[in-house]
């Protein structure tokens, strides 16, 4: 199965996008409902503490001379054993309870003190007739939740709180009137442990339980069964407008990666364009992204090199196939002539002297070809071993100074009195100083000189070609180690120079770990400088054991 880029990066990104949503929305849900519920729980301690405190308002009942003594039976509430002249403080603001207002003419805020009963000072009096009970009073702020009181009916549902006080006996004192208490009260009476209010819950009810004065406990239960629905409610939102932002982010991040990868589409359709007859196609750059620039870049060199090797190859083709035709021509041409008509014994010698001539300049041509092949090719089978440096370029003198005396060239060799050992292959090292020696031999003229040198420093082996011919321009320069490349042409020809010569003693020379270079001033002459690294004690050891 083809792998896709695009895909990989949507899947991955939409990972982490749905991941980032599923986190966040857990994060603001838990933060929901912990509202939710310090909330409720805030509002149940504080009715607790609103009921402790009226309760502790109450003075006891004093019997006047000739008064019957009020029943020990609290549960009859026509005996009621706390004065009726209490009054109900105002309820924290934090409480989502209000006093039912009175039937008739509504009255405004400022009519009526908020959680103060209705009346005259008199009516408040605990003899009075119109004097109401702790109950009713508490009853009174339970009714803003109920369904049938004087509120919008746009207005969600809240749940009611219930409450319910006991006695010291045990008895229950007073408790709300609400349609659920029964469903909440527990069949005992709770205890409280300590004096503050002490809070539990279920997931479905939270109560609190105080101790009141005068022995008495109070509980205050307070549903959640609203409040967890509008918390499902905007979970369900969460999640809806989750998925919403996670199919317009998935769509968009598809957008976005299309986006993207719309450049490396554009690098491919380039590179493909790309062919033989047209390698001249570069990528254009300045559009790109900082990220695919390199790439391009790359890219481009790699097609450039690839241009520069056709061209190299078309060309050494095509001089390989010169250079191959002129001595199997001239071979053809002078046996043809031989034929041609009978001749003496000695035309015929002179005859095959001309194609022996011709067939070992094409030996050397094929030879060399195959030597820079196999150099290309990292084929080239080397035998390393310990060979003094003297000794090849010595040798490499002797072969050539007979042709440079015929050429009229001085050639000085200048060697050390100690050994230079090097670790390279013996039957190409030879190659190297006698390809130099004679290039620069050509290329001097008649009274010329040509200097040969070996020292050894820094542990590098080095070896000086230097001559006082006519120099190398700086546009030659760069290219003459370059295969059948000649700086001047007829001149060349003329020597029966192929022009390998320095391309072969360059492939030889890195192949064995060493550098080439050329210093040439037009005019003055050039100097060719060839480096090896010194031959160590321990290199020795091991060029002797292989």
């Amino acid at each position: 199965m083809t792998r896709s880029i695009r895909r990989r990066l949507q899947w991955w990104y939409g990972a982490v996008y749905a991941v980032s949503l599923i986190v966040f929305g857990c994060l603001v849900y838990w933060r929901a409902d912990r509202d939710v519920h310090e909330r409720a729980t805030l509002q149940a301690i504080a009715t607790v503490q609103y009921l402790d405190v009226s309760l502790r308002g109450i003075r006891p009942h004093v019997a006047r001379p000739g008064e019957r003594a009020p029943s020990e039976d609290f549960t009859n509430h026509s005996v009621d054993p706390f004065p009726s002249d209490f009054v109900l403080g105002p309820l924290p603001p934090e409480l989502q309870f209000r006093p039912r207002p009175l039937p008739g003419p509504r009255m405004g805020p400022s009519d009526q003190p908020f959680g103060r009963p209705e009346g005259s000072r008199d009516e408040r009096r605990p003899d009075h007739p119109g004097a109401r009970s702790l109950t009713d009073r508490a009853n009174d702020f339970q009714q803003a939740g109920r369904p049938d009181g004087n509120e919008p009916n746009d207005r969600p549902p809240v749940d009611r709180m219930e409450f319910a006080i006991w006695k010291s006996d045990g008895s229950i004192l007073t408790q709300s009137d609400g349609p659920r208490v029964e469903e909440f009260l527990p069949a005992t009476m709770p205890v409280a442990t300590r004096p503050g209010p002490e809070v539990t819950r279920t997931r479905r009810l939270l109560n609190v339980v105080r101790r009141g004065p005068h022995g008495s406990t109070i509980l205050v239960m307070r549903p959640m069964d609203h409040d967890l629905q509008r918390l499902h409610h905007f979970g369900f939102q969460i999640l809806g407008l989750a998925s919403l932002t996670l199919v317009i982010g998935i769509a968009g991040g598809w957008w976005v990666s299309g986006r993207m990868i719309k450049p490396i589409q554009q690098i491919s359709n380039t590179a493909s364009e790309i062919s033989v007859a047209n390698l001249d196609r570069r990528i254009e750059t300045k559009d790109l992204d900082q990220e695919l620039v390199p790439l391009a870049s790359v890219l481009n060199q790699t097609f450039e090199r690839l241009e520069q090797s056709f061209g190299q190859l078309t060309q050494f083709t095509a001089d390989a196939s010169h250079e191959l035709r002129t001595p199997l021509a001239v071979i053809q041409s002078q046996v043809e002539l031989a034929l041609s008509q009978t001749r003496t014994p000695e035309s015929y010698q002179k005859t095959l002297a001309t194609c022996l001539r011709s067939s070992e300049r094409m030996r050397s041509l094929v030879d060399g070809l195959l030597l820079l092949a196999r150099t290309d090719a990292e084929r080239l089978d080397l035998r390393p071993e310990e060979i003094d440096l003297r000794n090849s370029v010595e040798d490499a003198v002797m072969q050539l100074e007979g042709k440079a005396t015929l050429a009229g060239v001085e050639l000085v060799c200048h060697v050390p009195d100690d050994s230079v050992l090097i670790l390279s292959d013996a039957r190409f090292i030879g190659q190297i100083p006698m390809n130099l020696i004679d290039n620069a031999i050509q290329h001097t003229p008649t009274g010329g000189k040509v200097s040969v040198g070996v020292t050894l420093s820094e542990g590098s082996a080095t070896l000086t070609v230097a001559d006082t011919g006519c120099g190398i321009s700086s546009e030659h320069l760069p290219h003459i180690f370059e295969r059948f490349y000649r700086v001047d042409t007829a001149r060349s020809r003329a020597n029966g120079g192929s022009g390998l010569g320095l391309a072969i003693c360059k492939s030889l020379v890195e192949a064995q770990g060493g550098s080439i270079h050329c210093v040439s001033e037009l005019g003055k002459g050039s100097t060719f400088t060839v480096k090896w690294p010194a031959c160590t004690s321990a290199q020795s050891i091991e060029g002797n054991q292989s």
